[in-house]
């Protein structure tokens, strides 16, 4: 009998068994700025938490909700595992009931590693695996025939429909030896049975007196088991020659058709090796009981999941592990700009005294090999760069140059030089696609993995809606294809469409990152569940958001409570309870200012939101607007991913905003190749630049900075005060107090990066990192310093009756009176 681990048998419990509450009650939540209040969520709706920024939407939510769910599902861990989780931080509330086992999916991305994709993330290429390893048809690399495993039932059922009349030998292969004589070998074959051989074009009677020829001359040899005329009634003498000439050859046999008077099939002549046998037309079918092709004589390994993995050493590319890219010398490092001439010094390595030499070797050597020196880079012929690249028998080349100094490369600075002009550059093994060759010549439907996950998640829906399979193939792909297209249509109702399947996950922003967690959350289809998601309209084009309310709304209409932290008026409009808190940010919010439906929020003038919705309150447009001042940045053959050779001007000391529907290309113009383009202008910059032509105006701008959607800090270590650079002035206002002299305190002490002063058992963290193994980390207060980072030494320690940690503890305004007669603090 199967017995449940007690902490997964109470969770399945917790989860299959509905709740006797019809709601989540929670009282008095005094979590982060939330003033003491009482909340009522509705089981099994769509709820939507708004309010201004900073009303408390997150510590409600997240902080509080999620928190309370997390925390009691590890309560149904054993004993022994709770003990080291007992310092998980109970959210400051006073009562909380009803609340089922909660999942968070946040509007972060938090993938850094370049091996996870959308089709990993979302588990499509799990069941991938799973099918290209049951029905995939693996093809020879040397001939494209299908390699497969030729059972004896399937050679009957190919001889067998052949046309009626049509004449054939079974045959196997003879391997002989040169170290035997041929008499000798001939004589074996004698006493195995056999009458007649098949050498190279001829068919040879062995029955008969000693042969004048020797059988060792003969390129090809074959021992014919029997003749045959395709009937009926040849089934049973069929099966006995192919079992016994699989036998006598090792389990490989042959299959000799008669041309003349037959009219095959044409792909049946196709299939097989054309030969002439005394004058007549013939056609060899090769089968063998090994996984390999018979003509190419080439082994395969037989299709299993792992195959199709780029994260297992069975399938992965072994010249770039999986990772589809390797480093290498990057010629846009080592040519960054290409409207220069030679002579100018496109090259920029050899621009250096150090190096000048191997300029000087290419000068005297372009006259011989018809290379221009003034012409600009861009212009030279496809042949001219080769030469340049590769390098000739009187000058070593870009590539012979830094071979030389790879073998130097034990010399500090050869290292630091190096990695100057080195860069991600696709696998030339793979190209790519990640896998091993025995990988991608299995296909279905003329297409290979690889294929299938380059492809858009449009177009894979399509390829998978019309695929052609046999009944047999049907029947064991039917729930695989089940699922792939299930979560297919998923990420096309969220507005993902546009990605590809093999698109790196950690490319992906923020909103999109979610919305994929929310495609695998719903292929899992877990019930009686809360969700909570931040903001999931972020990123979404307004076309696409009818489709995400959709999606949420089947959430919850397979059995689960859908928590939205949303600012989004028509996924506001759609929600079934509303939650709106404020009225302020920080100190002025954390109140409950409405709750209930759409249509009485509106009507309510305390709401800001219902006001913004009602049309009482609007943004403000400008009445006039600056115009262009003629300077610009000009990008040029704007070519990268899904951008059609584009010419774009961006006018200089305005405000310019790209936009269009998710997937238009925004990112790749602005992210990938307006910001790499101009950083490329300036040496050492090693990062991806999208494919273009050239940019103009570089000059005239000093810096480019690129605010993304990526978290400023990533340890609970960052926080706002450090990051401007406030937090140096701070510390030299309380190094300055008559406390800190006393105490022998400097203003390396108030920093809780810095021994001394810190907390060391958290580590000036305030929090401590619990490992949570097979779930997320968490992070628990420190218990020594209980969350406040310092010793008592150091906050015993005031300035104005605060310690360092009050002053933390501050909001911005709140820092900004405190700090109002300290102008080096409040100046910025």
């Amino acid at each position: 009998m199967f017995y449940l681990p007690l902490p997964v048998f109470l969770l399945a419990l917790y989860c299959l068994v509905p709740t006797m509450k019809k709601s989540i009650i929670a009282r008095g939540i005094r979590v982060n700025n939330l003033k003491n209040i009482d909340i009522e969520i509705p089981h099994k709706k769509f709820v939507v938490i708004t309010g201004v920024s900073g009303s408390g939407k997150s510590s409600l939510a997240f902080d509080t909700l999620f928190a309370e769910g997390q925390r009691r599902y590890v309560e149904s861990f054993s004993a022994y595992a709770r003990q080291f989780l007992e310092k998980m931080d109970k959210p400051d509330i006073d009562h909380i009931e009803g609340i089922p086992p909660a999942i968070a999916i946040q509007q972060k991305n938090p993938v850094k590693n370049r091996r996870s994709t959308v089709g990993t993330a979302t588990e499509i290429n799990d069941y991938l695996r799973l099918l290209f390893a049951r029905i995939g048809e693996t093809h020879c690399a040397g001939c494209n025939r299908h390699v497969q495993i030729d059972s004896i039932s399937h050679i009957m059922e190919t001889v067998l429909s052949l046309p009626e009349g049509t004449r054939f030998q079974v045959a196997f292969p003879i391997n002989v030896s040169q170290k035997v004589s041929g008499q000798e070998q001939i004589d074996l074959l004698r006493e195995r049975g056999l009458v007649r051989i098949l050498a190279d074009s001829a068919i040879v009677d062995i029955t008969a007196a000693t042969p004048d020829w020797d059988i060792r001359d003969a390129k090809a040899v074959y021992g014919i088991i029997d003749r045959l005329t395709v009937k009926d009634v040849i089934k049973e003498r069929l099966a006995d020659a192919l079992e016994t000439a699989y036998r006598f050859g090792s389990g490989h046999l042959s299959v000799f058709l008669n041309l003349q008077g037959a009219s095959l099939h044409s792909e049946m002549q196709a299939q097989g090796n054309p030969l002439t046998i005394q004058g007549a037309p013939w056609v060899e079918l090769k089968y063998s009981k090994q996984f390999l092709c018979s003509y190419c004589a080439l082994e395969y390994p037989e299709p299993v999941p792992a195959l199709f993995s780029f994260n297992n050493p069975i399938g992965a590319c072994p010249n770039c592990q999986g990772f589809g890219f390797t480093i290498e010398i990057d010629m846009d490092s080592v040519i960054p700009d290409k409207e220069k001439t030679l002579n100018e010094g496109a090259i920029a390595p050899w621009n250096t005294p150090t190096y000048r030499s191997m300029y000087e070797a290419l000068e005297k050597a372009s006259a011989g090999h018809h290379i221009p020196l003034e012409t600009p880079f861009r212009k030279l012929t496809k042949e001219q760069v080769t030469l340049i690249w590769e390098g000739a028998e009187d000058f070593c080349g870009i590539r012979g140059f830094f071979a030389w100094l790879e073998q130097r490369k034990y010399k500090m600075h050869v290292r630091v030089f190096l990695s100057k002009y080195r860069g991600y550059t696709v696998c030339p093994v793979c190209n790519g696609k990640r896998l091993k060759s025995q990988a991608l010549n299995v296909t279905i439907n003329q297409k290979n993995i690889a294929d299938v996950c380059a492809m858009t998640i449009d177009d894979a829906c399509q390829f998978f809606a019309g695929l052609q399979l046999t009944e047999y193939e049907k029947t064991i792909a039917h729930v695989l294809l089940q699922e792939i297209r299930k979560r297919l249509d998923y990420l096309i109702k969220v507005g993902l469409g546009y990605l590809t399947l093999d698109r790196m996950t950690r490319t992906l922003s923020g909103g999109e990152a979610q919305r994929v967690n929310l495609t695998t959350s719903l292929g899992s289809s877990l019930v009686n569940t809360l969700y909570i998601l931040d903001e999931p309209s972020i990123g979404l084009h307004p076309r696409d958001t009818d489709r995400l309310i959709q999606i949420l709304e089947r959430l919850r209409d397979i059995g689960n409570t859908v928590v939205v932290v949303e600012h989004d008026p028509e996924v506001i409009r759609a929600a079934d309870e509303i939650i709106d808190l404020g009225p302020g940010a920080g100190e002025n919010g954390g109140a409950v200012v409405y709750q209930g439906s759409f249509k009485n929020l509106t009507a309510r003038n305390g709401s800001l939101t219902g006001q913004y919705l009602k049309g009482n309150k609007a943004m403000r447009v400008p009445s006039h607007r600056r115009a262009p001042g003629g300077k610009a940045l000009i990008l040029k053959g704007a070519s990268q991913n899904n951008l059609k050779n584009l010419e774009v001007t961006f006018p200089l000391n305005l405000l310019v905003c790209v936009t269009g529907v998710s997937g238009s290309g925004k990112s790749t113009l602005v992210q990938d190749t307006l910001y790499g383009a101009i950083k490329k202008k300036r040496e050492g910059y090693t990062g991806f630049v999208g494919k273009h032509e050239g940019i103009k105006g570089a000059q005239l701008i000093n810096d480019v900075v690129l605010v993304d959607q990526s978290p400023i800090g990533r340890t609970p270590r960052s926080n706002p005060i450090t990051y401007v650079k406030i937090f140096d002035e701070i510390r030299k206002l309380f190094a300055s107090t008559r406390d800190a002299k006393i105490r022998n305190l400097n203003s390396g002490s108030f920093s809780f990066n810095v021994v001394g002063g810190r907390c060391e058992q958290c580590e000036g963290a305030g929090s401590i990192k619990v490992d949570m193994q097979f779930l997320a980390d968490i992070y628990v207060t420190c218990d020594k310093c209980d969350g406040k980072r310092f010793t008592k030494k150091v906050l015993d320690a005031k300035y104005k009756n605060k310690n360092i940690h009050d002053v933390l503890e501050m909001t911005i305004d709140e820092a900004f009176i405190f700090f109002y007669d300290s102008p080096r603090v409040t100046k910025d």
